[in-house]
Order: structure tokens, then sequence, then C-alpha cells
């Protein structure tokens, strides 16, 4: 019987012990929030979106965030060809039709007829899904004679993670600004915070700006096409071909030609003007001087 009773005041001393210590620990945890959440308040209320950033949880800490995941490779593609054909308004009818079976647009086009109304020479800018891009480079080359096939990558994948993480951070963050907003105490505070949300509300539209700008080229293609007749055909300008002395002296004298022209064509355009002035302003000035003379001698005549 003692025995059994020496381990029945056991038991129930661990089991009070257990319970003490539980009870310390969920108020010691208890306490922590609330001083921290009582922290957040008073940067609040004491210094606004100033002083958020120096407590713990404030407006700029991350949130539970969506990590951006890209799933594949974000490349801009773009491509260059230049096609000879006898048939230029065959070649571009075919381009029109082959932009239509693989969902593709002309972005911007530069055409020359003849006086007959046939096509001498294009450069057509046009855009097709980066998914399709190799077939329409094919389909493309396939339209006439390839004078010039080229095509480039650049991957901006790195760029797109990085925009659209701080795209959701910034809307994270205005979210927390604009809920202390409606918490504030006095009109400082509000203030405050209206400053904090409208130059974070600015560059999150940049951002997004840039964001679209990445996906728009990151899904679209952009190809260049130069279409020509053998005879005339013209190899696509290179990055260095306006560049040199010669090229210089060139463009100088090209522009000394445009402004001679330039003159030339005002004086044309004023010379007739002067024509009528002194047609009619001669003998009406002589006419002016002749009868003030007159005057002037009757004058000294009386």
């Amino acid at each position: 019987m003692t025995t059994t009773r020496t381990r029945a005041l056991g038991a129930g001393s661990l089991l009070v012990l257990g319970l003490l210590t539980g009870a310390c620990s969920a108020g010691g945890s208890g306490g922590s929030n609330d001083s921290a959440a009582a922290s957040t308040e008073a940067a609040v209320s004491g210094g606004g979106a100033d002083r958020l950033a120096d407590v713990p949880g404030a407006a700029d800490a991350p949130a539970p965030a969506n990590r951006t995941v890209v799933k594949v490779k974000a490349v801009i593609k773009t491509g260059e060809v230049a096609v000879t054909d006898p048939d230029l308004d065959r070649a571009r009818r075919e381009l029109d039709d082959l932009l239509v079976s693989l969902g593709g647009t002309v972005d911007s086009e530069q055409t020359e007829h003849d006086r007959d109304g046939d096509i001498t020479n294009a450069q057509v800018v046009v855009r097709v899904p980066v998914q399709r891009f190799d077939a329409a480079m094919r389909a493309i080359e396939g339209l006439g004679k390839t004078q010039h096939s080229d095509t480039s990558g650049k991957d901006v994948t790195t760029e797109v993670i990085d925009v659209e993480e701080r795209v959701q951070t910034l809307e994270n963050s205005l979210d927390r600004l604009q809920s202390y907003q409606r918490r504030a105490k006095d009109v400082d505070e509000l203030l405050r915070f209206e400053r904090d949300i409208t130059a974070r509300q600015s560059e999150l539209q940049s951002l997004q700006a840039q964001q679209a700008y990445l996906a728009d080229q990151t899904s679209m293609s952009t190809i260049s096409v130069y279409l020509s007749t053998p005879e005339k055909y013209v190899a696509p300008p290179g990055a260095l071909d306006d560049a040199g002395f010669l090229a210089g002296l060139e463009g100088g004298w090209n522009a000394l030609v445009d402004t001679v022209v330039v003159a030339l064509t005002v004086v044309g355009a004023v010379l007739p003007f002067g024509v009528v002035l002194l047609v009619v302003g001669l003998p009406a000035w002589l006419l002016v001087r002749r009868l003030r003379q007159r005057r002037r001698e009757a004058a000294v005549a009386e």
C-alpha cells in the first residue's frame, strides 16, 4: 500500500510540473507575439512608413510569397532573310498566307512599285510565335532564292525572373502599406503613407511595363524579310555599313546637297512675290517720290 501510494504521488507531481512548464512556455510565446505587434504598431503610430523598415515583420518584410517559377527558358529570337524572285507579287501573297497559317502578323512594311504597279522591292518585318520561329524561317527561305539568312537569340530568363519577383514584392508591399494607412492616427501619418504608396505605385507601373515588353518579345519572334528581283538585289545593311571615312564623306556631301536644294526651293518660292513687288512697288515708290518733290517745290515758291 505504501509503495502504491508513493508511486501515485510521484505521477501526480510529474503531471503538475508538466502543466506548469507548458503554461510558462505559452505565456512567454504569447508575450513575444504581443510585443512584436506592439512594436509594429508603435512604429506605425510614432514614425509612419519611414520607420516600418526598422521593425521586424513590417511593410518591407518578405511575404509568404508565391515564388516565380519559370518552366522554360525565356529567349528573344530574331531573324533576317533576303530572298530574290522574278515575281515578287506572288512571293508577297505567299508570305501573307504563311503568316496566316503560323498565327503571325505584319509589324511594318516598306514596298516599292514600278509604273505598272508591280512590286520591285519590299522590306517586311513580321512577328511569329516563338515556338514556330524555325518553321517560319524555313518557309520564308522557300519563297524564292535565298541570298542571305541569319538568326540570333538572347536569353533573358534571369531578367524575366528578376522583374516578376520585383513586381510581386512591390504588390505585397503596397498591400501592407495600404493596410497601415487605413489605421493612421493623424494627418501626418496619412500623408507619409500616401507618399510612400505613390512612389511604389510608380515603380510598380514601370516594372509592369517592362514585364509586358519582355512577355511580348519572348512570346513573339521578329523576322525582317527583304524581297527583291534578282537584278535589283541589294544586300541587307550591316552594322558597320555606315561607318568609316568614305561613309562620313558621303553623308556630308548628301547633307550639303540637301541644304542647297532646300535653299533653292525657298528662293524659288519667294521669287514670284519679289517680281510682283518689283513690278507694282517700284512705280508706286517713284510716284510717291515725285509727288513729295512737287510739294517741296510748291512750298519753296510760296
